[in-house]
């Protein structure tokens, strides 16, 4: 049996991070494989950066300091409910700091594999890190449905994408966007759409056993961050749920609920995600992985692009042929929210991207 070491964004209180983590390992385990993930711990989620109080005054300094205090047990709460759901599901190396020694401390495999969400992300991940591309580890290295987030890479960008992406023997990337982008320089990847399209909708309901979090009729908002005009979601969600009557109901990560909801999960882990998701009449989302979720569990669903790394959401429902499920402004008056999704035309599209999957990743890792 093959061992494979992957690394992907599986840190934070995210939920899609989490859960294409687990849909990577599970699919490498499905396939006959022995996965690992590489628990590295990027410097922006690090206890170190939590305390880090910045160069200004110390009056300022000591505001920070209260206010880090104050928040500290939201983020005990939400490490503790992420990591510990990650954890249940997915074989985790030893924690991986910036400051150790990355191949001495990377578990050794046969295959050291990038895995999916923002890895190659240099304005989500601060700059050019090198640990997602297995930097100083020798052997193969191959990379699946890996994203890059945007297009136009500058300060040298581009040419750090080519240098380290050479020691691949197999490239594939989640965004049409990031094909072209490797393409010109002279790189042949495949497109290949997020991990958790790999998992049914019935192999999602083992991740969350738990009964209905909310008991009434819901439409459910999804809007982490990056949201460029909170206030037209949430008119979008109430013409919804008045015409339909639904409750609305949203995440929250902090002791406090969302203003605009009705009702607020606080505190809300992955597998509340996923009761949530899997239980709602509508969904409207900002999010990536809320998209990839909606059209995975074949809900009823309306798109807000965020304000930046657009082009992973407009992939998606390109492929899926959904671009009608998005609203960049204000819809019109003889809007209908009621028009359904083409459900027969998500399965087609699903058996077709799961066997390319199956495929690329049966080649790659050989």
């Amino acid at each position: 049996m093959k061992k494979v070491s992957f690394i992907t964004i599986h840190v934070g209180a995210n939920f899609g991070s989490v859960l294409q983590t687990i849909a990577t390992s599970e699919t490498l385990k499905k396939l006959g494989y022995d996965p690992v993930c590489v628990n590295y711990i990027p410097p922006r989620v690090t206890n170190k950066r939590f305390w880090s109080l910045g160069n200004v005054s110390l009056g300022k300094k000591i505001l920070r300091f209260f206010w880090k205090l104050y928040t500290l047990p939201e983020r005990l709460i939400n490490l503790r409910k992420y990591q510990g759901y990650l954890a249940k599901y997915v074989p985790l190396s030893a924690p991986i700091y910036p400051e150790d020694n990355y191949a001495l401390k990377c578990p050794q495999a046969d295959v050291y594999m990038t895995g999916s969400d923002q890895v190659w992300n240099m304005k989500h991940n601060e700059g050019n890190d090198t640990h997602y591309f297995f930097d100083g580890i020798v052997g193969k290295k191959i990379s699946f449905a890996s994203s890059v987030g945007y297009t136009d890479l500058i300060g040298g960008g581009k040419e750090a994408l080519k240098k380290y992406l050479a020691d691949y023997s197999s490239l594939s990337v989640r965004e049409d966007s990031a094909v072209e982008l490797l393409a010109s320089l002279g790189l042949k990847a495949e497109q290949l759409l997020d991990p958790v399209f790999m998992l049914s909708d019935t192999e999602w309901k083992e991740y969350t056993k738990t009964k209905r979090k909310v008991k009434e009729p819901y439409l459910l908002v999804y809007a982490p961050y990056n949201t460029v005009d909170k206030s037209l979601i949430f008119r979008h969600a109430r013409k919804i749920a008045e015409g339909e009557g639904l409750k609305v109901v949203t995440f929250s990560w902090t002791y406090f609920k969302d203003k605009d909801a009705d009702y607020s999960i606080r505190f809300a882990g992955p597998g509340d995600f996923l009761n949530l998701m899997m239980n709602a009449e509508f969904v409207i989302t900002n999010s990536f992985h809320g998209t990839a979720f909606s059209i995975n569990l074949k809900k009823r669903f309306w798109v807000f692009l965020p304000s930046g790394f657009t082009t992973r959401i407009t992939s998606v429902l390109t492929r899926f042929g959904l671009t009608d499920r998005l609203l960049e402004n204000e819809a019109p008056v003889d809007w209908d929210y009621k028009q359904p999704v083409d459900i027969a035309r998500i399965e087609e599209v699903l058996s077709e991207e799961r066997a390319k999957s199956v495929d690329y990743l049966t080649r790659a890792i050989g």
